[in-house]
């Protein structure tokens, strides 16, 4: 606008930051400017949520983590009710347990399995193993409870990114029959509990080819593995991923179509999981307490060796770069693995025994 004043007239000369001549151009080309912000927003905002609707993708919701509490007591010579709803308080952390149904410990048993709930949804309810609890109410003899596992299938609210990422590879299974196509219908898997909570579900997965590498081999055969993220996949969620990957009739009536193409035969396995131990020597920074980062850093071991997705390798540097991001680590070095680990399209690596001292 100042230019053009400048190049039609020549009575005003003056727009240094100030004038009024520059004063009174600069009111209106605010408000204009504004407007093209508020639209570039409003289209930025619109065009995601009107292509998520228009395929009803809704965004993922947060999921509590579950898993298994060992409750240890006394061997007492009638049997020991854990009632469902009991709370369990870890040491270490603020978020709270709850058992999902009643559980018995048999007359001079001395220990039994609870199956609990994050109170609280999202990753705050994940934990390492060997954390100690107690128990509200507390049973008759008790001793100590733990956790035998490590609790990793909380999940927060899928982020847009992650959003607009799962939505680039439904797109790319539109077209199903291909790899891409039963890689995302496999992780379409899931098993609820009785409140209808996820307990279990197809974190990674991977599809084979047979006939690739082995001429003997059926064309039409695909070997598929899935993973849950947390070890030891139920068969029954292998039986639910191959179920949704061949088509099924849901509880409606209704024929939900497969996601194989026709004449081929898939067949679903768990994936085979490979431990993998870790022994290092953790350097505090001056003013940080060592045992503090220590914890800090198994927790960031396991996550990222639990989040490597099936076939994918344990990179040993990104490790390290990952423990030295955490405030107050000054350095890190693993004796164990001391080189990268590969793994393949059958086998998931997950946490075995990490000793950071």
């Amino acid at each position: 606008m100042i230019n053009w004043m400048k190049a039609t007239q020549q009575t005003l000369t003056d727009f240094n930051i100030g004038s009024a001549g520059r004063t009174l151009v600069e009111a209106p080309a605010v408000e204009l400017d504004q407007l093209y912000q508020q639209m570039f927003v409003g289209l930025k905002e619109a065009i995601p949520v009107s292509v998520y609707n228009s395929f009803d993708f809704d965004q993922i919701t947060e999921v509590a983590a579950t898993g298994l509490i060992r409750v240890y007591i006394t061997a007492a010579t009638t049997p020991t009710l854990i009632a469902a709803s009991t709370e369990f308080t870890p040491a270490v952390g603020s978020a709270t347990y709850s058992s999902s149904s009643d559980v018995t410990i048999a007359a001079g048993a001395t220990f039994a399995d609870v199956l609990v709930t994050c109170d609280t949804a999202g990753t705050v309810g994940n934990i390492s193993a060997g954390q100690a609890f107690t128990l509200s109410p507390e049973v008759a003899g008790f001793l100590s409870a733990t956790n035998l596992a490590t609790f990793a299938s909380g999940v927060d609210t899928e982020t847009d990114d992650e959003r607009k990422n799962r939505f680039n590879a439904f797109v790319s299974a539109l077209n199903r029959g291909t790899i891409d196509a039963i890689k995302y219908g496999l992780t379409l898997a899931s098993l609820t509990d009785d409140s209808g909570n996820i307990s279990e579900r197809v974190v990674t997965a991977s599809v084979v080819e047979p006939w690739l590498t082995d001429s003997e081999a059926t064309v039409s055969l695909v070997h598929c593995y899935v993973h849950n993220g947390v070890g030891s996949t139920s068969s029954e969620l292998v039986a639910r991923a191959s179920e949704i990957i061949y088509g099924y009739t849901d509880s409606a009536g209704t024929r939900v179509p497969g996601w194989k193409a026709a004449g081929t035969k898939l067949i679903v396995y768990a994936a085979t999981e490979e431990l993998i131990n870790v022994d290092g020597v953790l350097v505090a920074a001056d003013g940080y307490d060592h045992d503090t980062l220590v914890i800090s850093a198994k927790d960031v071991i396991n996550t990222y060796i639990v989040d490597l997705a099936i076939g994918q390798e344990l990179v040993v540097s990104e490790m390290v770069k990952l423990v030295k991001e955490i405030d107050g680590v000054y350095d890190i070095v693993f004796n164990e693995p001391t080189a990268n680990t590969l793994s393949d399209d059958q086998t998931k690596l997950m946490p075995g025994t990490v000793v950071i001292a």
